[in-house]
């Protein structure tokens, strides 16, 4: 859900993967339920980058060397759902494609993609190595499997540790507490960290992922959407409010960007690494620009703060799928078990391009920061949007509703209610 792997614009959400997009898989013959036909020697891969030079591209590398079968990487760094949903439709798709989280759910009921049951068992992949809540997360209402999670991307708060010195406060916590460390007291924080004209003290809605974290932590039960994929329950009370108390860090407290003043790409990382913004939501998937970016300065992350109703956080989600025509679906499968390997995501660690789906991989992760382990602990503090059937059209509505409540125009509660009949309109579309 925002950036993942090298920064990308601020709207390329969930799964918008921005160091990916390959060369490799796998062995055997057609599936039944699949495309088949195919030599499952070779294989090709749809992708939303390129992979020269990130670790997905070493993981690649590795796994054709020790299976022999040969990938062919098709990168789309630009329009990569319109060429996704064009390919998915052909007769002859990609082996393996790259798919949003979000959209998991809708192109799954169009019966485009293959259930992944039968070759996670002819395989024998150990899926008790991987956290369950996002192994399960592309599992459809009727069981099948449609899609396949090879690393996710928390979000955290990232911070400057010597303006907090310099405004004689303490540090965040270093742990997973609410001690002194709720959204008043984050506010708080904030006011204290603001020189006018010099830098601001917080950065919270930029990154999307703010609307189901704090909704979540502010009381929804859901979210952005129901559990079903059928209410808009962001336009709720408690969504609501939630969404204009990030909005009122600027409108109100004054401690936040403008909206128009952070719409250039990677705005937020620019003015965090010049010293210009003291904290910041963001995702594990920064990491590698703020190492090379940053000269100077030390940096850390904290854990969110804690909303009226809990300390929870949500991660962007990696997600492949291959589609039931393919033709060599049990070389592309060969490929993901190898992505969620023990020794595949140990490289995905070492190179922090995201967190590995492999426990077993998470000991490959080291600082900086100095706190990085609160990455690894965010799986037990976690939260997943649900799906609908057409997340993306709900977005397209409700998305470019909100920059008047984000320019302090209007109130969060009047426009997303305004837009919620359209949304739910658009989300059981079916």
């Amino acid at each position: 859900m925002t950036r993942v792997g090298n920064p990308v614009g601020r709207r390329q959400f969930v799964g918008g993967v921005a160091a990916l997009a390959g060369s490799a898989m796998l062995t055997g013959c057609g599936m039944g339920a699949g495309g088949g036909g195919g030599d499952n020697k070779s294989m090709t891969f749809l992708n939303d980058a390129a992979l020269k030079g990130t670790p997905f591209q070493s993981v690649v590398d590795a796994f054709q060397k020790e299976s022999g079968i040969k990938v062919t990487v098709q990168p789309v760094p630009a329009e990569y759902d319109t060429k996704f949903r064009t390919v998915l439709a052909s007769g002859a798709p990609p082996d393996l494609v790259k798919i949003n989280d979000d959209y998991v759910k809708g192109i799954s009921a169009s019966g485009a993609l293959l259930d992944l049951r039968e070759l996670i068992e002819k395989e024998k992949v150990d899926t008790s190595k991987f956290e369950q809540n996002l192994y399960n997360f592309p599992k459809q209402e009727d069981g099948s499997h449609t899609a396949w999670v090879i690393g996710h991307s928390p979000r955290l708060i990232f911070y400057n540790p010597a303006m907090f010195k310099a405004a004689g406060l303490p540090l965040p916590p270093t742990t997973w507490s609410a001690e002194n460390w709720t959204w008043d007291d984050f506010q708080e924080t904030a006011k204290k960290l603001t020189i006018p004209g010099k830098q601001y003290g917080a950065l919270v809605y930029l990154d999307t992922g703010f609307e189901q974290t704090f909704s979540i932590n502010n009381g929804s039960p859901d979210g952005i959407y129901s559990k079903d994929g059928t209410k808009f329950t962001l336009a709720d009370p408690k969504g609501a409010e939630a969404v204009q108390w990030a909005t009122d860090l600027t409108c109100k407290a004054k401690v936040q960007p403008a909206w128009g003043d952070i719409q250039g790409d990677n705005a937020d990382l620019q003015m965090f690494a010049q010293g210009r913004l003291a904290m910041m939501f963001a995702q594990f998937s920064v990491v590698p620009y703020l190492e090379q970016a940053v000269k100077g300065m030390t940096w850390d992350v904290a854990p969110p703060p804690a909303g009226p109703s809990g300390q929870l956080t949500e991660s962007s989600v990696m997600t492949y799928a291959i589609p039931k025509k393919a033709k060599n679906p049990e070389a592309a499968f060969k490929l993901l078990a190898y992505l969620t390997s023990k020794e595949g995501g140990e490289t995905f660690a070492k190179g922090k391009q995201w967190l590995p789906m492999n426990k077993d991989a998470l000991s490959a992760l080291a600082g900086p920061p100095q706190h990085i382990e609160l990455f690894k602990e965010a799986v037990g503090h976690s939260t997943l949007p649900n799906q609908t059937l057409d997340t993306l059209g709900a977005r397209q509505i409700y998305r470019p509703a909100l920059e008047k409540v984000y320019n302090c125009e209007s109130q969060a509660s009047g426009v997303l209610q305004s837009v919620k009949a359209q949304v739910e309109k658009i989300i059981n579309k079916g």
